[in-house]
């Protein structure tokens, strides 16, 4: 009896027919220059979710003070890498009440994630 069948041909499913991208806005709205949390719920009723294949985008201006004076196109900046991550303390993914991953100082955390992958 062979237990794994190596010699039979691998089934694939490709039952998922197409990827759909939907956007959700945090609760507090779009004002995210105060501290506190900041919550996305995402309600799936009539659809399954891929999470590793999810994504944030921080659509957003650099400024030079509390003034919100912005740079100029001339202005040399430069940013650290995953420097989104260090805007956050705290990040969990919950599903259904239910903590799935909480990281904390998510910045440090995912630069040592990745320089350990890369060795």
């Amino acid at each position: 009896m062979e237990i794994l069948k190596i010699s039979e041909k691998p089934e694939t499913d490709e039952s998922i027919e197409k990827y759909e991208y939907h956007s959700y806005e945090p609760i507090i709205g779009i004002d995210l220059n105060r501290p506190g949390e900041i919550r996305i719920n995402i309600e799936t009723q009539g659809f399954f979710t891929h999470p590793s294949e999810s994504y944030l985008v921080f659509d957003s201006k650099l400024v030079k003070n509390a003034d919100d004076v912005v740079y100029a196109d001339a202005d040399v900046i430069t940013l650290t890498n995953k420097a989104m991550m260090y805007l956050f303390n705290n990040i969990k993914y919950q599903l259904s009440g239910q903590e799935i991953e909480s990281l904390f100082h998510s910045g440090q955390a995912t630069t040592m994630l990745v320089v350990e992958i890369s060795r």
